[in-house]
């Protein structure tokens, strides 16, 4: 009895969570470049939109994590990107036509392995900005660049709300 109790109270915990349309999930391509160096990664993301007030401003917080999918040499050292992962809160302005601007700072922490040599991690503030189109209510396209303590990173994603 106790169990059917503790699985009614946790369903109707969760269902303000699965009857909003305020979460969404996203893939991309990324390219990070600093001093020489440029590492290609593949992204996953999810993100919440947090309830209209009312205008066409929105804030959105976005969890991504990135992994390299390609290395680069400098100086005869082989440079791979381990992982990429970030937490930012876009301030994002809804035109009428579908587009979309937005900024947002970030906190992201990124790995990289230098092959007989170390692995470094590190994490920084970053500021970002960028422009998307919905196709559909439900998805849109991206193209974004951000900056942390000097790396740039552009990217490029696909995002589908449910």
């Amino acid at each position: 009895m106790m169990l059917k109790k503790s699985l009614i109270a946790l369903s109707l915990l969760t269902l303000p969570l699965t009857a909003s349309a305020n979460w969404s999930a996203g893939a991309g391509y990324a390219n990070f470049s600093d001093n020489g160096i440029s590492l290609d990664a593949a992204y996953a993301s999810m993100s919440y939109l947090f309830p209209k007030q009312d205008g066409k401003f929105v804030v959105i917080s976005e969890l991504r994590y990135a992994a390299g999918i390609s290395d680069d040499t400098v100086g005869g050292l082989e440079i791979k990107l381990d992982n990429f992962t970030a937490f930012s809160m876009r301030g994002q302005y809804n035109y009428d036509n579908g587009m979309y601007l937005y900024a947002a700072p970030s906190l992201a922490q990124l790995s990289l392995n230098v092959k007989n040599a170390a692995s470094i991690t590190s994490w920084d503030l970053g500021l970002g900005a960028g422009v998307g189109k919905k196709l559909t209510d439900q998805a849109s396209v991206e193209a974004s660049y951000e900056n942390y303590d000097g790396t740039d990173v552009f990217s490029v994603g696909f995002k589908y709300a449910f």
